[in-house]
């Protein structure tokens, strides 16, 4: 009796587990799938908006700035909590307050995942910003100036959730100001976007939790009525076999192993049914982590073709502006010259009428390719119109640069020499000027330097093309000419 009874006591203790287990994990896994859905839609949301919001704060910087200073072409970097706009060696600061309202405007709440009935409760989910995001200023040398609004620490509950939910704790996003060298950085708490709706989604979870809970509870005595009971009497009808009666003890017994069988079958498609809702789940989390890819990527290939020639891939000519003058301000004493390397290629609109566009287009793409792979590490090649382009070299010594310049002349024209177009003859001509680095301050200084060495590049033409002339700009004392090689 005692090993029946511990018998019995066993078998409704696994009983027990295993029924309610099944109850509650299912409900459980559709719990976290349904929070993690909102969160990722959540923070998809967040994303769009805050790319919104940057890309009209820097308009509104931008406007903000022309009315200032009443004109364009200058050159912003961060003097402590101000604004200097350097320009020809005038220098003007503007305070931050004078870039209009940066405070970003509520946005509407959204329905992300609204469903009529969620388990039995309505459910409409609001987004909600639990602080302002935080914006500010960065210029091209990567100093930042903050203008507005707080810088959320996330707490250990917000890092446990979106380690959870395999999210990262901050959002960024950045966007151009339009005529400067700022970019407007928008920063906000991954945790304080999500909080909103996951709390108010902690009302229909947890009531669909509970209600499981109660009729589990309910339906329990009749589930062991069904099952447990069944094997007991199985269990004491074992027990009373006897060999030598011809008695059937399993009478009975096809009711109660069809029952048993209608329960496991009832199971199995309950685990069908929690499987295809899951996978749902997931084919949705999955089309949004796509599309959200798909944004990044747009977003990466938008910042490329603001600093890139698309069909050469060397620099355009603002972003080579830009970073010579970032160069020869970060060189300091290591590099005394400056040198710039103007070229075109030679009868350029002859090969486009006699042979095409795409000829000529295919002439200055392998151009752009080799000028990219010729120059040195620190070198910048650009595209400064049609035909033409320029490289930015510093070097120590003026005959470094003659060296370069020859060396990348001729191995130009031997890869122009291999292009697979029958009778077309491509030859370049070149022009070089090199200056003391201290006699270049602003942009008009790096201008009047590319425009000497323009003018090089046109004299060298008229001498017959092909050519490579070189003259310093200080003196014009140093002069290199190569001939037709």
């Amino acid at each position: 009796m005692m090993s029946g009874s511990g018998r019995r006591r066993s078998i409704i203790q696994v009983f027990t587990v295993w029924f309610f287990a099944l109850a509650l994990v299912p409900t459980l896994l559709a719990v976290y799938a349904t929070a993690k859905y909102i969160t990722l839609q959540t923070v998809a949301w967040a994303n769009r908006y805050l790319t919104q919001m940057a890309l009209y704060e820097s308009q509104i910087i931008s406007l903000s700035l022309k009315h200032t200073l009443e004109e364009d072409g200058f050159f912003f970097s961060f003097q402590g909590e101000r604004i200097a706009a350097s320009k020809g060696g005038l220098v003007k600061r503007i305070d931050p307050a004078q870039l209009g309202p940066l405070f970003p405007v509520e946005p509407e709440p959204a329905q992300i995942f609204a469903p009529r009935f969620l388990f039995g409760f309505g459910y409409q989910p609001k987004l909600r910003l639990r602080e302002m995001p935080v914006i500010y200023l960065e210029d091209s040398n990567g100093a930042v100036l903050y203008l507005t609004g707080i810088r959320e620490k996330s707490s250990s509950g917000d890092r446990l959730l979106l380690k959870a939910f395999g999210l990262k704790e901050n959002l960024e996003v950045s966007a151009p100001v339009p005529g400067t060298n700022l970019r407007v950085r928008v920063w906000a708490s991954v945790g304080g976007l999500v909080e909103e709706p996951l709390r108010q989604l902690c009302v229909p979870l947890g009531g669909t939790l509970i209600l499981v809970i109660l009729l589990s509870t309910l339906l329990y005595p009749l589930a062991a009525a069904q099952i447990v009971y069944p094997l007991k009497n199985l269990a004491e009808r074992l027990s009373r076999f006897d060999p030598a009666k011809k008695e059937d003890i399993f009478a009975g017994s096809k009711f109660q192993t069809g029952e048993l069988a209608g329960i496991a079958s009832s199971f199995n498609n309950m685990a069908l049914r929690v499987r295809d809702t899951l996978s749902e789940l997931e084919q949705k989390v999955k089309e949004l982590e796509e599309k959200n890819e798909l944004l990044h990527q747009a977003r990466r290939r938008l910042e490329w073709l603001a600093s890139y020639d698309p069909l050469t891939g060397v620099l355009n000519r603002r972003s080579f502006m830009e970073r010579c003058l970032y160069l020869i301000r970060e060189a300091g004493g290591e590099f005394p010259h400056v040198a710039v390397l103007m070229m075109d290629v030679d009868n350029f609109k002859t090969i486009n009428d006699c042979y095409g566009h795409p000829v000529g287009d295919m002439v200055l793409k392998k151009v752009g390719e080799f000028l990219r792979h010729q120059v040195r590490k620190d070198d910048l090649v650009g595209r400064y119109g049609g035909d033409e382009f320029v490289l930015f070299f510093l070097v120590n010594q003026p005959g470094e640069f003659d060296v370069l310049a020859r060396r990348i002349f001729s191995s130009l024209c031997s890869a122009l020499a291999s292009v697979s177009e029958p009778d077309l003859n491509v030859s370049i001509s070149m022009g070089g000027a090199i200056a003391g680095r201290v006699l270049i301050d602003d942009d008009r200084d790096l201008e009047r330097l590319i425009s000497f060495a323009d003018q090089l590049l046109l004299e060298g033409k008229r001498r017959g093309k092909k050519a490579v002339l070189i003259r310093c700009a200080e003196n014009l004392s140093f002069v290199r000419e190569s001939n037709s090689l």
